[in-house]
Formats: C-alpha cells, structure tokens, sequence
C-alpha cells in the first residue's frame, strides 16, 4: 500500500478523490468549498482543525478508494 503524500494540496487529493471531500465533510471540514484548498495540504488541514495527522491517515486509508493511495 502506497503512502498518502500529506503535502500535497488539498484541492489536487480531492480531484483525485471525491470520496476525500465526503469524509473530511463529515468532519466538519468543507475542503471541497474552500479556495484555500488550492494552498493548503492535508498536513495543514490536520494542524488547523486539531486532528491527529497518522489518525486521518489511517481513516482516509481505510475508507477512500485506491485511488488516493
């Protein structure tokens, strides 16, 4: 299995996922409408929201598809 590139933006995962944007929403986390999604990494998002980084890894892992890995 292929490791998440948590510096990678926001917007370019999400295209590469849609399912990223459904689960990060769930949350409370609307990347899908931000336009700092363009700037911001998963890295940023997990610092700015107070989530554990390794722990959103493993649930994107778990639950987006092959896609994103």
């Amino acid at each position: 299995m292929s490791v998440i590139d948590v510096k990678k933006k926001m917007a370019q995962l999400m295209r590469e996922n849609p399912g990223l944007s459904h689960l990060l929403a769930q949350k409370g986390i609307d990347c899908g409408e931000c336009l700092a999604s363009e700037v911001d990494t998963l890295e940023d998002v997990a610092r700015m929201y107070n989530l554990d980084l390794q722990a959103l890894l493993r649930e994107i892992q778990g639950k987006c598809s092959p896609a994103l890995l």
